[in-house]
């Protein structure tokens, strides 16, 4: 019983792998190739001038949207300040109710 499995399951596994291999041979997506107009160190030089104008930011902390790296940071008095003030003015709805969870 043993043999038996272990020979059937062989069989599919090559089965399977062979009619893989048989379809990538009929991919018929065309090869695109762009010959490049610029030479290596044309490319490192545009990179380091883009880096010290500042165009380029390494990794995703810069990238994230409504950051203020510069901006002082406010207080959690100033930011329930703020909250206090919203709500008052109508300009916050939390939740498909409008009730703010109650702070701790």
């Amino acid at each position: 019983m043993k043999v038996t499995t272990a020979a059937s399951i062989t069989l599919l596994s090559l089965g399977l792998a062979s009619a893989g291999i048989a379809r990538a041979d009929q991919a018929n997506y065309p090869e695109i190739t762009t010959p490049s107009t610029q030479s290596r160190a044309d490319v490192v030089q545009a990179l380091r001038v883009a880096q010290s104008q500042g165009l380029i930011i390494v990794g995703e902390q810069g990238s994230y949207p409504g950051s203020q790296a510069d901006a002082p940071a406010l207080t959690r008095a100033q930011v329930l300040n703020e909250l206090k003030q919203a709500k008052s003015a109508g300009l916050l709805t939390i939740g498909d109710h409008g009730q703010y969870p109650r702070m701790l």
